[in-house]
C-alpha cells in the first residue's frame, strides 16, 4: 500500500472509491482547542461563501464524484444551504487557486442544535498541496467557542478523507448514531471494510481511537 502514515505532513487525495462497499460511518471532535491553520502555497487564499458560489461548490463537489452531475449538485445546494445565508455567509469556506478559482470547500454548519462539518472537497487537479486540511481547519475556526462536539458523517468510499480527519481529532464513533449526520452508523461493517484497505497499523490506530 502506498497510503501516507505521517499525518502532519502528508494528505492523501479525496476522491471518492466507489471500487468498495458503501457504509456510512459517523466522526466526532470532541472540543478541544484546533491546530492553527497552516500556512497556503503561495497565490492561494482563503475566502468565504459568496452570491453565486453555488456554481463552484458544485463543481467541486461534481469532480470528486460526490454527485452525478453539476446540476443536481446545485440543487442540493439550493435547498440545503441557501435557505440559511445567515451561516452560509459565514461558515461555508473555498479555498481560491492563483487565479481566483475556488479549488477545495468545506462547510462548518449547524443542525438540529449540533455542529456538523459538510462536504469536504478538493478539485483533482489541486489535491496533496494541504489545501483540504487548510479549508476544514478554517471552517472549524469558524465556529463560536462553544463546549461543543463537532459531528462528521462519513462513509467507506472516503477512506482517505477519513485520515485528514483523523489528523485534525476527529475519532470514529463505534455505536450509536447521530441526527445531523442523515445516515445510521455502520461502525461494524464499515471497519471490516477498512480492514482491508489501511495497512495494519493505520487501522490499529484508527481502532484503538474510535469512541
Amino acid at each position: 500500500s502506498a497510503w501516507p502514515t505521517d499525518r502532519k505532513t502528508k494528505e492523501v487525495p479525496h476522491v471518492l472509491d466507489k471500487s468498495i462497499p458503501y457504509k456510512s460511518l459517523i466522526m466526532r471532535r470532541e472540543p478541544t482547542p484546533l491546530p492553527p491553520e497552516p500556512a497556503l502555497p503561495a497565490g492561494f487564499s482563503l475566502r468565504r461563501y459568496r452570491p453565486g458560489d453555488e456554481v463552484h461548490w458544485a463543481r467541486i463537489e461534481t469532480s470528486v464524484a460526490e454527485f452525478d452531475g453539476e446540476g443536481a449538485a446545485r440543487a442540493y445546494f439550493s435547498e440545503r444551504f441557501l435557505p440559511r445565508q445567515d451561516l452560509l455567509r459565514e461558515r461555508c469556506c473555498f479555498v481560491c487557486a492563483p487565479d481566483g478559482l475556488p479549488v477545495a470547500t468545506a462547510t462548518a454548519w449547524e443542525e438540529a442544535g449540533e455542529r456538523l462539518l459538510h462536504w469536504v472537497s478538493t478539485a483533482p487537479a489541486f489535491q496533496r498541496r494541504g489545501l483540504a486540511r487548510a479549508v476544514v481547519l478554517h471552517a472549524l475556526h469558524s465556529y463560536p467557542p462553544a463546549p461543543q462536539p463537532v459531528w462528521l458523517g462519513t462513509q467507506t468510499w472516503s477512506h482517505d478523507a477519513i485520515l485528514l480527519y483523523d489528523s485534525l481529532g476527529f475519532c470514529l464513533v463505534r455505536s450509536g448514531t447521530h441526527a445531523a449526520a442523515h445516515e445510521p452508523n455502520l461502525f461494524a461493517e464499515g471497519m471490516e471494510i477498512l480492514r482491508a484497505v489501511y495497512p495494519p497499523e493505520v487501522f490499529g490506530r484508527l481502532l484503538a481511537r474510535s469512541l
